[in-house]
């Protein structure tokens, strides 16, 4: 039975200056499968929200007013002291839960005692806000997060964000709760205390999601973002605060640095440290028979003696590096101790420490390591090494001879960035078109599970390798399974695409109203007085009115056809897109003048580079009876993308009836380089070949097509006339003109022109 006096749950919403979101996000709340909850408002100061909450009247929601806005950290700090809860979670106040939030997460820790932090997958939601009304319309939704949790790869960056996660309200007690000092990135700085002492557990489910503004946002995160150097101090504040000790997840490292000079050159050193080492650890900065006082010292620090981490040893005399090194080690209490001096050259391997502690834990006959770091050779440095602190201690005892056995470390790829590895190749395969290859590497990269992120965030990859080769089978057995768990939005807009690729328009729009759903928008929500709109992106929304369109021309509805147009140009006015669009379906509807005339209202330069552009206006060309310039167009459709498969057969019939075999065989020769399997290609080029009375050619291209295809009717036609010529010739010994126009095409009169072109 619920307990008002100690729910499971504690829900806390920080609100500053957003009424017209914060009921959404309340009621958000309200439909929880799951009952027992309670739900702690915070005002951070601006408009008095009061009478919101009241409306909803419900004993388990608590409402906190506050008049001056004091920043998120200090208010879910303020939110944990009042909360009852076993669990709390976190929701922004024009964000949204999922009714399956609570009853998801709580499980996932209610089965896992050890973990303290559960989180779910969540959307990304673009929308846009009717000034007047405030309504607020959602564009797109995409799973930008979504990755098991990577404790090393936590250390670097956040991916556990405020609204996916639910966590013991102990464990953020314990680990001090929110930084007050941070202001960007609040949730990164608790993730990652947490994860020195608890693991986290990961539930593939989709159960919120978050807002961000198409335009201008009042996010804190993105106005503080725009001081780079602000931003940056920030972010070193996160990275330098560590829990209170004994740490159960990672291994305590101490960087003793031997400070030449106070200054500025430092102080850069630092930073450059501090930024790019991710794991965790504290800064000793030993400073001897430098003429600076202690309090001289920490004054030349500037901002970075803020930070949580780093302490100075002050010596007033001058001692040899390794005694200096080895007072500091005496006074640290960390397991390892990583010697470093100016030389260390941070950039050149900043995940060094990962290694070497997996080296290390794996070999326990080494005790220290450096690494070959270029900068860092042993003639111009003894030290840049990690080592056991207590080995360190024992081998330069004063009655020994002050040295370290040091083995020396070839760099590697720590364990947890393997999948940022991976992926990076992979995106270099595919901008290099090594297609296969990054087929075979995005397989290897979908079989891990461990750290990586999984399928409903490489989904988007799978489709584009599906559409290069043209191969849908798996990328639709994934995305189904996807669509059956939950993982909606998205992957409607996705089947959506592929169903328009594939000529199966009836449930392509189905499955493009199915999106419109999930993304809460109507056709009437487009007459709002925020469109229309400029964006420099594609969104979803666009490209998903874009497929309906094209579907609905091919249904023959072509004033649905044209309504789906007429929307994307409002949701992204400055593309020529929609424009092409109208033109597709002016032209079969027989309304010519209206298609030429959307063409040349294309607005910007870029309708011009598209294939499509110049195949309509050729489609144009051949309803006025002028050949000519139809062949000139699909010839710049030719020569704009090579590879454009749709371009083949207009291009090829306008020609033939021109008799512009010469000129075809460039752009038919480079097609085929491009798409060496492409049987009906091979056919035609085999038949220009003929009508060029060049039979070796045509007998080649045509058998290379029936290797292909054994039953392509122009290549089995065209093989049999070269066979057929080669005899007469051989026979008379006369030399014969190439067949008429209509017997070399004659194999042609079922195409219909038409469907070809769309």
């Amino acid at each position: 039975m619920p307990s008002i006096d100690h729910p499971k749950v504690t829900a806390l919403i920080s609100t500053f200056n957003r009424p017209q979101y914060l009921a959404e996000s309340i009621k958000s709340v309200l439909a929880q499968t799951m009952n027992d909850w309670e739900l702690i408002i915070l005002n951070d100061g601006g408009i008095d929200v009061a009478d919101v909450v009241a409306k909803f009247a419900d004993p388990r929601i608590t409402y906190v007013p506050d008049s001056v806005n004091k920043g998120a950290a200090i208010r879910f700090n303020q939110g944990l002291h009042l909360s009852r809860g076993d669990y709390v979670c976190y929701l922004g106040d024009d964000d949204l839960f999922y009714p399956n939030h609570f009853e998801v997460l709580s499980k996932a820790l209610d089965e896992n005692p050890e973990a303290g932090l559960a989180y779910s997958d969540l959307y990304a939601a673009s929308s846009i806000a009717d000034p007047k009304t405030g309504e607020r319309f959602v564009l797109d939704k995409q799973m930008l997060v979504s990755r098991d949790f990577n404790r090393e790869f936590m250390f670097h960056f956040n991916h556990v964000l405020h609204v996916s996660l639910m966590h013991r309200r102990e464990a953020a007690i314990r680990v001090g709760g929110f930084d007050e000092s941070v202001k960007v990135l609040i949730e990164w700085s608790l993730n990652r205390r947490l994860a020195f002492l608890y693991d986290f557990v990961h539930v593939e489910q989709a159960t919120g999601e978050y807002h961000m503004a198409v335009f201008k946002s009042d996010r804190i995160s993105v106005r503080e973002r725009r001081n780079q150097e602000s931003y940056k101090h920030n972010l070193r504040k996160i990275r330098c605060n560590f829990p209170a000790e004994p740490w159960t997840k990672i291994e305590k490292v101490d960087l003793l640095y031997l400070v030449p000079r106070w200054g500025k050159k430092l102080n850069d050193h630092l930073k450059e440290i501090i930024d790019n080492f991710d794991h965790p650890m504290g800064i000793t900065l030993i400073g001897a028979g430098l003429r600076y006082t202690e309090e001289a010292a920490w004054e030349s620090l500037k901002e970075l003696k803020e930070l949580k981490n780093i302490k100075i040893m002050h010596f007033p005399q001058k001692l040899e590096p390794i005694i200096a090194f080895r007072k500091a080690a005496q006074k640290s209490n960390a397991k390892f101790v990583f010697l470093v001096t100016p030389a260390l050259q941070a950039v050149a391997a900043p995940r060094r420490i990962f290694v070497a502690l997996d080296t290390l834990a794996k070999n326990p006959e080494i005790k220290a390591v450096r690494w070959n770091v270029a900068g860092e050779e042993k003639e111009k440095t003894l030290f840049e090494c990690l080592l056991y602190r207590d080995y360190f201690l024992w081998n330069t005892k004063p009655s020994k001879n002050k040295k370290v056995n040091i083995s020396a470390l070839t760099l590697s790829l720590p364990k947890g960035f393997k999948f940022d590895a991976m992926y990076s190749e992979y995106q270099k395969l595919m901008e290099g078109k090594e297609f296969d290859k990054a087929k075979a590497l995005l397989t290897a990269i979908l079989s891990e599970h461990k750290g990586f992120p999984h399928i409903q965030y490489l989904i988007r990859d799978l489709e584009d390798i599906a559409h290069h080769f043209e191969d849908f089978k798996l990328f639709e057995e994934r995305l189904f399974q996807l669509l059956e768990r939950g993982y909606l939005p998205d992957n409607y807009m996705r089947l959506c695409r592929m169903r328009t690729h594939q000529g199966r328009y009836g449930e392509a729009v189905e499955a493009g109203l199915k999106a419109m759903t999930t993304l809460g928008l109507e056709f009437e929500s487009f007459e709002s007085g925020c469109f229309p709109i400029k964006m420099p992106n594609e969104l979803g929304c666009f490209k998903l009115f874009m497929d309906m369109g094209e579907s609905y021309l091919g249904l023959k509805d072509y004033i649905a056809g044209a309504r789906c147009f007429h929307i994307a140009s409002k949701v992204k006015s400055d593309s020529y897109k929609p424009f092409l669009g109208f033109a597709k379906a002016y032209l079969l509807a027989g309304e010519v003048s209206r298609a030429e005339e959307a063409l040349t209202r294309l607005p910007g330069t870029e309708g011009q580079k598209d294939p499509e552009t110049h195949r309509l206006l050729a489609a144009i060309c051949r309803q006025h009876k002028n050949l000519p310039l139809a062949f000139e167009c699909l010839s710049k459709a030719f020569n704009l993308d090579p590879k454009d498969e749709v371009t083949l057969e207009p291009f090829y019939f306008v020609g033939a009836s021109l008799a512009r075999w010469q000129d075809m065989v460039g752009p038919i020769k480079a097609f085929v380089a491009l798409h060496p399997e492409h049987a009906v290609a091979w056919g035609r080029l085999s038949s220009i070949y003929f009508s060029l009375n060049e039979m070796d050619l045509a007998s080649q291209a045509a058998e290379k097509s029936l290797t292909i295809d054994s039953q392509n009717p122009v290549a089995k036609s065209i093989l049999s006339r070269v066979k057929k010529k080669m005899a007469m010739e051989k026979t008379t010994q006369k030399e014969k003109g190439p067949e008429n126009l209509t017997a070399v095409i004659g194999e042609a009169k079922v195409f219909d022109s038409t469907a070809i072109v769309w």
